[in-house]
């Protein structure tokens, strides 16, 4: 799928009259990353963690990939007749917070995974403080927040079966300040109340002062204070307010307060505002750092889309059913006309459904991973948040088996996305305003450049990714003229490792990055969106589930792209793609990143939904709306772990009127420090060397003239050799044309494997990495870890006629969310077993 393309970039000069090559590189992983240190892995060593007495220390933030089993339970392995019921985790945690536990897909339907929380008391017996035990079945999450500060026991039980797991420890992201205080924006002498059912008859009991005009007392009602009575009610009179407005502002506070104090009152709140940011429910928004960091809150208190506007997502198809999907999809088209790459047996249909089983043994889903990011449905209370919630999404299918596609195949499905006469003989009802390619090689033919043309010519935006290479070599159809080329950044707002760069590059978005933890939630810092998940039980019968995971790539930060300019279109119909080249070139869509102006690192810089729907509204002619000051940082905490010693927050003003920094305070942390000054990035650093073994955490306390924003820190002090550890690892050289492999082992040194192979034939070649903790002969199954060169995502192939080192890459543990809704779709055989994404069998 997208972003392959020639990955040498050494002489020929290295070659010698063999035509046998040495390759060689590193693979790293975070340093909160840790293992289980009893799996079922045959090839590594084990020290048991089974109880108190012998709990592993781990540190915090961690991820963590373990494994647990009943005895008789699991795959044939070092575990599988003994049993591993319980692993046992000694932590230092902190108040607020969250311990999850993901359980992997291993035995559908006969695994039952708990979480405990124990605390060891003085006289040295223990007392579990806390538990999750749900039913805890495959693709599940126990979850518990931590009550006070201290050294805890986290415990694992395999209380059925046998299953992979992670177990993520973080900073709670989500927690919000539910006090009242006299600065929040509420309407003065409004207040909310609900009464109990046996209250509803007290009801006049506390209209003294107070009247309403609604009459439904089995609901919420709205009260106001009358202010010729309300200062009889408090004892107001000997205090000085700033204004008579503060004043009823104390006063229906202090009313309020009298209220929350009965046994027939449910509710008592005041009747806020909410002018403020638009946040949607959905659960997994906790792990979308990408949002806040193109301000697309702020964006969403404009608009949130509308159903008029179609993205037509161009790559492996989708799935049809996935809950967080379905109802932002309209029809579509399969234009893959190989039926040997197809997957589905036959060509060109109307069926754009992604049936998964993409080479190298699972489906990646790739499509539905960039369909969810742009128009995921959202404030569903289930999976994660899209760019835009009301964009429908078109899905043309052009990449099959090993995320193949042709020019001719994408070039139709393009034609039939503008509604130009195609291949299908038919066009859409309505045809896409905007057309996201995540997807890309080293060349198109010679007519691409005179499609774009026509495509433009029929007014439909063109956005596409540059490129999984760092490499500024151009990338195609990204680098043709009149398509947005779209990089990738970073948490850090920083080009990501893996983007491409260079003179076509037009902007930058979040492609995310699967190997730290920056901002200490527990999960990498990817993209998470809506994919697939195939399972199977032993009869070899296999479904896709549906979940979520994250990603990362420039496959990843293109959609960002035309979600935003899908929300441009919403509030401004008539947008054209010269007029979005036009705000693009002034940066009045963008924030500036890198060298002043437009650079080969960012283009014309990061992407700003919130400046970009203003900018299209202006274009419109139409009254631009003034968004009320607010202070935006990001990213919203920060994880120093146990080696980091600086990290960046960036201040912004997510509004148009005057906004300025009055305070920042590190909540008495002589181990903080800060430096810089207004809006603009603040460089926090951190200094060990008065710290003893533990964890740390305090808060950054920043106030401004408007609003006060807090971002809580976690750092550890520790044994300086703990390093980031993601269990032993199989690496697979892979041919993609007969899938003949050569493999290799690693186990981690100082956070890195060093991986090297002998004797490699020329030719083209992938290569994946990962751990079998479940001992099944596969690596990359869920909760197991599992990386490629150059992303996961999108495997690089490598062409290789010379010596090659530094093929450098992460490793990071395979999570997938699970959807609220699992039906199962695609219900296959298979007679080799199930292989999941990306999965690739390796030698026992």
């Amino acid at each position: 799928m997208g972003c392959n393309s020639d990955g040498d970039n050494d002489s020929s000069s290295n070659e010698t009259s063999t035509s046998r090559f040495t390759l060689s590189g590193n693979i790293f992983v975070a340093s909160n990353t840790a293992k289980d240190s009893d799996v079922n892995d045959v090839n590594t060593s084990e020290r048991s963690n089974n109880n108190e007495y012998s709990a592993q220390r781990i540190p915090n933030p961690v991820i963590l990939g373990g494994y647990v089993n009943q005895p008789g339970s699991g795959s044939n392995g070092s575990l599988k007749i003994i049993g591993d019921q319980n692993d046992f985790f000694e932590v230092d945690l902190r108040t607020g917070q969250t311990i999850a536990l993901f359980v992997a897909n291993q035995n559908l339907g006969n695994n039952d995974l708990d979480l405990g929380l124990i605390k060891s008391n003085a006289d040295g017996t223990t007392t579990i403080v806390d538990a999750s035990v749900g039913e805890g079945k495959a693709g599940e999450t126990e979850m518990l927040v931590v009550p006070s500060d201290g050294v805890y026991f986290v415990q694992v039980q395999a209380y059925l079966g046998a299953s992979n797991y992670i177990l993520s420890i973080g900073q709670n992201l989500s927690v919000t300040y539910h006090g009242m205080r006299l600065s929040d924006d509420f309407v003065p002498g409004d207040v909310i109340v609900k009464f109990a059912a046996d209250g509803i008859l007290h009801a006049q009991s506390i209209t003294t002062g107070m009247h309403t005009k609604s009459t439904d007392t089995s609901r919420r009602m709205l009260f106001s204070l009358d202010p010729n009575q309300s200062r009889l009610l408090t004892a107001t009179r000997q205090l000085k307010f700033v204004s008579p407005e503060h004043r009823l502002k104390y006063e229906t506070l202090m009313k309020i307060k009298q209220l929350r104090k009965r046994a027939d009152i449910i509710e008592a709140s005041p009747n806020y505002r909410l002018s403020a940011l638009r946040v949607p429910n959905d659960p997994n928004y906790r792990y979308q750092w990408n949002h806040p960091l193109i301000k697309l809150a702020q964006a969403w208190d404009i608009t949130i889309g509308d159903p008029s506007v179609i993205v037509a997502v161009i790559d492996s198809g989708v799935l049809l059913r996935h809950p967080d999907l379905q109802g932002n999809l309209i029809q579509g088209y399969d234009f893959i006309s190989n039926v040997d790459i197809s997957l589905d047996g036959d060509g060109l249909d109307p069926d754009p459904s992604d049936p998964g089983e993409q080479f190298p043994g699972g489906g990646s889903f790739h499509g539905s991973h960039v369909a969810g990011t742009i128009a995921a449905v959202t404030n569903n209370n289930n999976g994660i948040a899209g760019v835009a919630w009301l964009t429908k999404i078109m899905p043309l299918r052009v990449t099959g088996e090993g995320g193949a596609g042709y020019d001719y195949d994408i070039s139709q499905a393009i034609r039939y996305a503008a509604g130009l006469p195609n291949d299908s003989r038919t066009v859409p009802a309505q045809r896409a305003d905007i057309i996201n390619l995540s997807l890309g090689g080293p060349a198109v033919s010679s007519g691409f450049q005179e499609l774009m043309n026509e495509v433009r010519d029929a007014g439909v935006i063109v956005v596409a990714a540059a490129g999984n290479e760092d490499s500024d070599v151009p990338f195609f159809p990204a680098a043709l003229e009149g398509v947005i080329s779209v990089c990738a950044v970073n948490i850090n707002k920083e080009r990501a490792s893996y983007s491409n760069y260079g003179y076509s590059v037009d902007v930058a978005a979040p492609g995310g990055d699967n190997t730290p933890d920056i901002n200490g939630d527990g999960m990498p810092d990817g993209i998470i969106s809506t994919v697939g998940d195939e399972v199977g039980d032993e009869s070899g019968r296999q479904t896709i589930e549906f979940t979520f995971r994250p990603l990362e790539g420039t496959s990843m930060a293109a959609p960002h792209v035309a979600g935003v300019i899908s929300l441009m279109k919403a509030v401004n119909p008539g947008l054209t793609p010269q007029d979005v080249d036009a705000l693009l070139s002034r940066e009045k869509i963008t924030d500036d990143l890198g060298a002043k102006g437009r650079d080969d690192d960012f283009g014309y810089g990061l992407i700003n939904a919130q400046k970009a729907v203003l900018a299209a509204i202006e274009v419109s002619g139409e009254m631009v709306p003034q968004p009320l000051p607010q202070l935006i940082v990001t990213p919203r905490a920060l994880n120093f772990g146990l080696n980091r010693t600086s990290a960046t927050i960036t201040l912004s003003n997510g509004g148009g009127e005057e906004l300025y920094i009055e305070n920042i305070n590190v909540g008495g942390a002589e181990f903080l420090s800060w430096q810089g000054s207004g809006l603009s990035d603040y460089a926090i650093k951190v200094d060990r060397s008065h710290l003893t073994t533990g964890t740390f955490t305090s808060t950054i306390t920043i106030t401004s003239n408007v609003n006060v924003v807090k971002i809580p820190v976690i750092l550890q002090v520790g044994d300086p050799n703990i390093t980031g550890d993601a269990g032993f690892h199989y690496i697979l050289l892979i041919d993609p044309d007969t899938l003949e492999t050569q493999e290799t082992r690693a186990t981690a040194k100082d956070g890195v494997y060093h991986f090297k192979f002998d004797s490699v034939a020329r030719g083209t070649y992938i290569i994946v990495a990962g751990s079998d903790f479940n001992n099944n002969g596969f690596i990359c199954d869920a909760g197991e870890a599992c990386g490629a060169f150059f992303t996961l995502d999108d495997p690089t192939s490598l062409d290789i006629n010379a010596y090659r080192d530094n093929i450098d890459f992460s490793s990071g543990f395979n999570v997938n969310f699970l959807s609220k809704t699992t039906t199962a779709v695609g219900i296959k055989s298979s007679p080799q077993g199930f292989a999941r994404p990306i999965q690739t069998h390796r030698f026992q």
